[in-house]
């Protein structure tokens, strides 16, 4: 089963609902990476073996020009971005088996509500 990374733009309810679907899931603020910059929550993630969610899109430039292997990052891009949102999309990707597939574990997974876009090096 992957474990989730949380970027600071996701609420401690997420990490709480992902672990209430069966995921370990933690906050970049559990760490003190709460204001770290991106590539620092990267090599973070690369090293305890995380998948990042997060609805910040430069995550998504970060995983397309990466040199070192990729690892897995989920952006969110939803125009309504409040807890039940997120947690919504958590809930849709979670239940079409996305979370779980571990050919996706590596893979930029960008989800704006309705479809899913996966991308893998």
């Amino acid at each position: 089963m992957p474990k989730f990374l949380l970027n600071a733009n996701l609420s401690r309810e997420t990490k709480d609902f992902l672990k209430i679907l069966g995921y370990e899931a933690e906050t970049v603020a559990k760490f003190s990476l709460g204001k770290a910059k991106d590539q620092e929550i990267v090599k973070f993630a690369q090293k305890h073996g995380y998948i990042i969610i997060t609805l910040d899109m430069d995550f998504g430039e970060i995983y397309y020009f990466a040199s070192q292997p990729p690892i897995g990052i989920v952006i969110l891009k939803l125009k309504n971005q409040t807890i039940e949102s997120v947690n919504n999309s958590l809930k849709t990707l979670h239940k079409i088996g996305v979370l779980e597939k571990k050919q996706f574990q590596k893979s930029l997974i960008i989800f704006n509500g309705k479809k899913v876009r996966v991308t893998k090096k």
